[in-house]
């Protein structure tokens, strides 16, 4: 038995002792098994503990999701107190109550992993994106809690999807947050001090392989996805896997920084005021630039506005890291990096369709089918498959 099915075995018996037993947790040291666990006196615990005689008194869930994590939003109430310390009343919590939560959540460290960012790296990033509250996790159980700010209630954010017309204003105020997150740390001495928990990309991806099995994956949803592909990618099908391997290298050389590495269009809003917010950093990591830039215009724009915007986009981030992190790259050279971390791009999603069955489906079958065909067009219109060779 593999060591991964062994971990999901010894999970899923706390899983089931934590159902059976159904514990309260009253104080920050505790982790939730489930926000079915949380208490008035835990609450208190975690948003008071910095305002002596500050106390919430009762908490009611407004709503819940499921996806690779659980996530809930809760109104607070708190005492005179907490009222006159204007602390946070409306949050948002991910946590991992099932075994498939614990397994892509604890296992594979993304929760652990968001949650420090939210610690240590969120308060010095001058970005549109949530604040963090608190983070807890068990290393035991895999159980874990993140505790963020309720953008939709504190800012009136509007959450976007696939569905949703992206606009040269959107994908410029996309291209602008990217250069000031992959800016701030660039090249920075903290990615191998304080941050060195942050993976490396190439790490994360050649680990997460190794895990899961994910090499298989992309072949199986592009033969799935046939029909609505490019015959010419399907034709070179067998150099997918091959090419998304080589263009993984990119991350272990120079002008690395901090990236989100999930920047999906699922994964932003919009502030009233129109400026795109980043969410979900589940996947922070450290890495080159290209790839956050490549996913987001690849998988937010629809292909005619892709093709006639991107090389303006790209410019415009050049322009915009040299603001944030110093000198400005050489353009030329960035965007053959563009159009070979596509190949990445296009593995998040054919891994999201086809999938180990350890894992649950993250997302539904016609969001992920858009976004393959997306990316799928955007590799065949850049070549990627020869620029993530070096060719």
């Amino acid at each position: 038995m593999s060591g991964t099915a062994l971990t999901a075995l010894r999970v899923a018996g706390h899983v089931a002792l934590a159902r059976l037993r159904r514990p309260w947790v009253t104080r920050a040291d505790e982790t939730p098994w489930s926000v079915a666990a949380l208490t008035p006196a835990w609450w208190t615990a975690v948003m008071c503990a910095a305002h002596p005689g500050t106390e919430v008194l009762d908490f009611t869930q407004i709503d819940s999701s499921t996806g690779t994590h659980q996530r809930h939003r809760f109104t607070l109430r708190y005492n005179d107190a907490g009222r006159d310390a204007h602390l946070p009343t409306a949050v948002f919590t991910k946590s991992l109550p099932t075994v498939m939560n614990r397994m892509i959540g604890g296992y594979n460290g993304t929760a652990r992993a968001e949650g420090r960012f939210y610690r240590e790296v969120r308060p010095g990033l001058a970005i549109e994106s949530p604040h963090g509250y608190f983070s807890a996790f068990d290393r035991r159980t895999l159980a874990g809690i993140n505790v963020l700010e309720d953008v939709a209630t504190t800012r009136g954010v509007r959450f976007c999807d696939h569905s949703m017309p992206v606009t040269r204003a959107m994908a410029e105020s996309m291209v602008d947050l990217l250069a000031a997150l992959h800016g701030h740390a660039l090249n920075d001495a903290r990615l191998r001090g304080a941050w060195r928990w942050l993976a490396n990309f190439a790490d994360w991806f050649e680990i997460g392989a190794r895990k899961m099995d994910t090499e298989r994956y992309p072949a199986l949803a592009l033969r799935r996805m046939a029909d609505t592909l490019p015959a010419r990618l399907l034709g070179r099908a067998r150099e997918v896997w091959p090419a998304t391997v080589a263009a993984s290298a990119l991350h272990r050389g120079p002008d690395v920084g901090l990236i989100h590495s999930d920047v999906h269009i699922g994964n932003w809003y919009q502030t009233p005021k129109g400026a795109m917010g980043l969410y979900d950093w589940q996947c922070v990591a450290q890495g080159h630039g290209a790839r956050d830039l490549a996913y987001a215009l690849a998988a937010a724009l629809a292909p005619a506005d892709r093709r006639a915007w991107e090389r303006e986009l790209v410019a415009r981030y050049a322009d915009g890291l040299a603001r944030h992190g110093g000198e400005r790259c050489d353009v030329e050279r960035l965007w053959r990096h563009y159009r070979g971390q596509m190949l990445h791009a296009l593995w998040m999603w054919t891994i999201t369709l086809c999938h180990s069955p350890l894992l649950p489906a993250m997302q539904p079958e016609a969001t992920s089918r858009a976004m393959i065909e997306r990316i799928a067009l955007a590799i065949d219109d850049l070549d990627s498959l020869d620029a993530a060779r070096g060719a």
